[in-house]
């Protein structure tokens, strides 16, 4: 918390900066503020204009009516993947299998001898004719360089037949390993190059380190693309392996405050193991662990009560998959070590099954897990009584509206139209006072806020269709979800997320707005973005200063 005296301090100093003539939107305050002052990297005036406050400031910028908000905050993210994704062959936008193949080829052709062909991020539901891809589509454009892909979630990935030689996945076997599943021709037993969940892991392991240095590059990309669509803080979730890129990262300055909560299957250890890391107050800190319950919807492995529509006859059965882990009683032991250790923590929720499976794991071991404030990542289906349930335990629900005008698009051929009523429930989880904070999950979705934001408020799937429209917010509401709820689910609510005197001066100056009757959302980017008082990204030349971030942010 920052200390009352320092802010004392702060006030008696003339002001670095200040915004005048600006639309500022306060989640505070009835209407627009039009002033705002910044002094030390604090925030020390938002209001009407003062004269006094505002003399001899070192900077001044006129908004022009612009829109100014505090800076978003993402509040579950994979910086460390979205920053290798920026270098590796992107396969989110092709619309059919013909591009797909010819994507990967030319990508494969530019690699040198025997390195892998990386990064993916797949969707059929978007081509404009549906298929599942096998290994044959890529064996002929790939040849021996192995190949891994995963689907755009992460829960299902593509291999070509020389990464299975690498793994030794055959017809013969391995059998599928717990909580993940080898597709099989049903015939002949032979591997089509689909790996789901845990099977992933049985080619991922085989896949080189990347050296620690590239690493650090990748995370310094990732947070200079992160400034570039006005977020300024983030809930980020790495594998626990990795936190010593976060403290390498750390060394040279940052333009984004990191909350990290790393991915774990033993926390237990992970309690033991984080406990000599080195944190960066206010910049970089461990808040939490995370595990995983389930897996997605679009991968038909998110663990439903009952099965999904469609199953082929011999799996007619299938709900999706329990993680590894969940059924022999460790997520409950993990509960138990992150609360024994005063850690937050979180677990990946998917379908309704899953959902209330948590709810039942994190009331068994809090009792009342209100101050601890227990998370579950995406909390997209639920069952009836557990919308009331997540918010009379104060559980904080980590939603990613994006994937609302994603899923939107199948999901009722996957669970049918009476499950989907109790799904993306943005307005009734806010309406039973629960703390609903928004993200992106990139890199499985695009990392601008505005169209997650303009999934919310909107209701619009890809396709252009309504899907869920009873569960529309207003984007007040959403843009609350991105700033001070989700500055809650981090343990920050009394340093970010709004723009009030002693808060941090991070914030955000908008060219566009979504509060227009008929907003542009794919327009709607930052003009300026400010991190602790300091311009880190800036497009516009009213705001007549060139962005500080440290040339080690931009460094490829």
């Amino acid at each position: 918390m920052f200390p009352l005296m320092l802010f004392a301090a702060v006030v008696g100093q003339p002001p670095d900066l200040v915004v005048e003539n600006a639309r500022i939107w306060t989640d505070g305050l009835p209407g627009f503020a039009e002033n705002l002052v910044v002094r030390g990297g604090r925030i020390v005036h938002v209001g009407t204009a003062d004269a006094d406050l505002s003399r001899d400031a070192s900077l001044r910028i006129d908004a022009r009516g612009g829109l100014v908000t505090p800076g978003l905050i993402d509040a579950h993210i994979h910086m460390l993947s979205g920053g290798k994704l920026l270098s590796h062959v992107q396969l989110r936008d092709v619309r059919d299998k013909q591009e797909f193949i010819e994507r990967i080829r030319a990508w494969a052709g530019a690699l040198p001898p025997g390195e892998w062909v990386l990064g993916g991020r797949w969707s059929v539901e978007t081509w404009r004719q549906p298929h599942q891809p096998t290994k044959e589509w890529i064996d002929a454009v790939t040849g021996e360089r192995p190949a891994y892909l995963p689907r755009m979630d992460g829960h299902s990935a593509l291999v070509n037949s020389a990464a299975l030689r690498i793994a030794n996945i055959t017809r013969h076997g391995p059998k599928d390993p717990v909580g993940g599943v080898i597709d099989r021709d049903p015939a002949t037993g032979e591997p089509t190059g689909i790996l789901r969940e845990s099977a992933m892991e049985l080619v991922a392991r085989h896949i080189p380190e990347p050296t620690l240095d590239s690493k650090v590059s990748a995370l310094r990309r990732a947070m200079s693309e992160a400034n570039a669509h006005g977020i300024t803080a983030v809930g980020d979730i790495p594998g626990l392996d990795d936190l010593r890129t976060y403290e390498r990262m750390a060394v040279q300055s940052l333009t984004l405050r990191w909350f990290v909560y790393p991915t774990t299957a033993d926390w237990v250890a992970a309690v033991e193991e984080i406990r000599g890391f080195i944190a960066k107050p206010g910049w970089l800190e461990i808040r939490g662990l995370k595990a995983y319950v389930d897996g997605s919807l679009g991968s038909r492995t998110a663990w439903m009560r009952q099965p999904y529509l469609g199953n082929p006859p011999d799996r007619a059965e299938w709900r999706g998959l329990l993680r590894e882990g969940v059924a022999d009683g460790r997520l409950a032991r993990n509960i138990a070590a992150a609360r024994a250790a005063r850690l937050q923590p979180m677990a990946h929720a998917i379908g309704d099954e899953a959902n209330h499976l948590l709810l039942d794991l994190y009331e068994q071991a809090y009792g009342d897990p209100r101050a601890a404030r227990c998370r579950i990542e995406h909390v997209q289906h639920l069952l009836e009584g557990d919308i009331a349930r997540i918010g009379r335990l104060g559980v904080v629900a980590a939603m990613q509206p994006y994937h609302k005008a994603d899923d939107g698009r199948y999901a009722e051929e996957y669970i049918g139209t009476q499950r989907c009523r109790l799904s993306y429930a943005f307005k009734s989880l806010l309406n039973c006072g629960a703390v609903v904070a928004f993200g992106s999950d990139w890199p499985v979705v695009t990392l601008n806020p505005m169209l997650g934001i303009e999934a919310a408020v909107t209701g619009r799937t890809l396709d252009g269709r309504q899907w869920q429209a009873q569960e529309n917010i207003t984007v007040g509401e959403a843009l609350r979800c991105y700033t001070s709820a989700a500055a809650y689910a981090l343990f920050a609510e009394r340093e970010i997320g709004r723009l009030a005197e002693g808060y941090c001066a991070d914030f955000v100056i908008w060219d566009g707005t979504p509060f227009a009757s008929e907003p542009e959302w794919s327009k709607i980017r930052p003009a300026a973005v400010f991190v602790d008082g300091r311009c880190v990204y800036s497009n516009d030349e009213r705001v007549g200063v060139a962005a500080s971030r440290p040339a080690d942010a931009a460094a490829p």
